[in-house]
């Protein structure tokens, strides 16, 4: 496998010396699209491949600058065998196939997951959290590339330069692309992007695109410019990978989990998937709860404040589920941020809800689950494994994963919305 990265990549980005100045391109139109056209060709055919880049961003408005860098690696070889990683500012994650199971690492959080390669092909349906955003990228850039020209309708070849890569001077092919060449224009992304090709090789050494576009800010649309350099470090295309590539060793501090979070069900930090860390909870007598000693019966930890007006409006949800279920066996344990430890349980006692609430003073449960927004809802299983985990609230998610917990909490499935009524006359 390749070495995990943790990751202070070594940039190696490309100086361009040029041979000549560009001018307007004397070749006949359709030259340079059918150069284009050829090298996507070599990409789409490739049996195997092991590409490897740089990408830096800069964006520009009235009253903002950004950059951003994302470095990709893709490699695939015969025998539904692959590698992808992408490591960006959102989040750092690998994939490794090794033909049977796929292994997906998420370098930030420092857990993975670990599958049969059909059944991961079948999860990766829905939606992608942003952890894994470069990583999709990296999945997708063999397909990008040979797709180059899909969308297009011309393409402009410019004069042949050099570009110094390592000390080592190459001679490129160079393809100018503008918004103009596309086969249906956007007038909200208008760019231009210049392509070098190793003339020997036939593969994309550098692309640089200028771009003016816009970003949305509620219903506001904010003029932005955007320069986006890309260099590609390492381009094998039909030749030899290494099979040490296709196996993954997880590090020493990596936690086995049976799944990421959904990040349609999850907002900030989720740790379903995880096992329960050993919590401890006081209570205002002295005593200190376990845990541990609910093993064997599923957990409802809700994280709330006073001071949170969502925490308050979901306790009626929280204590009608509990009715609901707690002859079956379910624990409702909640753990409150106040400043003042008797002010959570004046209002639940106001309020008539009996369940052991508990003051996380000394913010030991905080720094064992993590710091997020409240409301925080959390369900342990019986076997002590967080299987869901959400800020914000949602009724209905949480209920459908109660009703995964066994046969005996089916009931307690959200219930089928009914449809509209017709209008008629």
């Amino acid at each position: 496998m390749r070495r995990i990265r943790l990751f202070s990549f070594p940039l190696v980005l490309m100086s361009a010396v040029l041979a000549c100045a560009q001018t307007a391109p004397s070749t006949p139109p359709s030259e340079g699209l059918d150069l284009l056209q050829r090298v996507a060709q070599r990409y789409g055919d490739a049996k195997s491949y092991d590409i490897e880049l740089v990408e830096e961003q800069t964006s520009s408005r009235e009253y903002g600058h950004s950059w951003s860098k994302k470095v990709l690696v893709a490699a695939e070889a015969p025998g539904d065998r692959s590698y992808y990683e992408g490591l960006s500012g959102s989040g750092s994650a690998i994939q490794v196939t090794d033909g049977k199971t796929v292994w997906r690492y998420r370098l930030d959080e420092h857990r993975y997951t670990a599958k049969p390669q059909s059944s991961q092909n079948a999860a990766q349906l829905g939606p992608v959290g942003m952890p894994e955003m470069a990583l999709m990228n990296a999945k997708y850039l063999r397909r990008t590339l040979a797709d180059l020209t899909k969308s297009l309708k011309s393409a402009d070849r410019l004069p042949d330069e050099t570009l110094t890569v390592n000390g080592q001077k190459i001679l490129c092919q160079v393809i100018r692309v503008q918004s103009s060449d596309q086969k249906r224009e956007r007038p909200s992304y208008l760019f231009e992007k210049t392509i070098w090709i190793d003339a020997e090789r036939g593969t994309i050494l550098k692309t640089v695109e200028h771009a003016h576009t816009f970003m949305l800010s509620g219903t506001a649309s904010i003029p932005m410019d955007q320069e986006t350099v890309t260099s590609y470090t390492k381009t094998v295309l039909d030749g030899a990978v290494p099979d040490s590539l296709f196996t993954f060793t997880p590090p020493s501090d990596a936690r086995l989990i049976q799944d990421f979070p959904d990040p349609m069900e999850s907002y900030g930090l989720s740790m379903t998937g995880d096992q329960a860390p050993p919590l401890k909870f006081k209570s205002a007598d002295g005593k200190v709860v376990a845990l541990e000693s609910f093993r064997g019966k599923p957990v409802l930890l809700d994280i709330w404040a006073t001071w949170c007006a969502p925490c308050v409006a979901a306790l009626p949800q929280i204590a009608q589920i509990y009715q609901e279920a707690k002859d079956k066996g379910l624990v409702l344990l909640s753990v409150d941020q106040d400043e003042d430890p008797a002010k959570a349980d004046s209002l639940l006692a106001k309020k008539g809800y009996t369940w052991p609430n508990f003051h996380d003073g000394d913010g030991e449960i905080e720094k064992l689950m993590g710091s997020s927004g409240v409301p925080r809802t959390v369900l342990v299983d019986a076997q002590g494994q967080i299987v869901y985990d959400t800020t914000g609230g949602n009724e209905d998610q949480l209920r459908a994963h109660l009703a995964k917990l066994g046969p005996e909490y089916a009931s307690l499935a959200p219930k089928a919305k009914a449809a509209p009524c017709a209008a008629s006359k």
